[in-house]
């Protein structure tokens, strides 16, 4: 199956972008690599969230280079970010949400591991 490329035109809030600065090329690159992780042609709508989550990416990336410079970093803001990436990423099918290991359908499975888990709930 062949992927049309996505077309990332910089066109932002009615203003052009120049695509030649390392921020746009970097949000290109992982529009692009999540596109291709997607592995079909995306939807108007998907290609939205491609949009966002590459956005988020770099947020998240920035705030990472930021800390590792011993620079200081909105903890809040970053956390948040982390959460709205996820969320997208799940929207777009492309990580899994996380379950609850604690619930009870593990009972059962390991008898010594819900009598464990029942305990600790207490």
């Amino acid at each position: 199956m062949s992927i049309e490329p996505i077309a990332f035109d910089m066109n932002v809030a009615g203003r052009k972008i120049d695509g030649r600065t390392m921020e746009a090329k970097r949000f290109r690159s992982i529009g692009l690599e999540l596109a291709e992780q997607l592995g079909r042609n995306p939807t108007p709508s998907e290609r939205l969230l491609l949009m966002n989550a590459a956005t988020l990416a770099m947020l998240c990336e920035q705030a990472t280079a930021d800390l590792l410079e011993s620079k200081p970093v909105d903890q809040e803001n970053y956390r948040r970010n982390v959460t709205l990436l996820g969320a997208n990423l799940i929207k777009l099918g492309l990580a899994k949400k996380s379950r609850d290991v604690s619930k009870r359908d593990s009972a059962g499975v390991d008898d010594f591991g819900a009598a464990l888990i029942e305990a600790n709930s207490r």
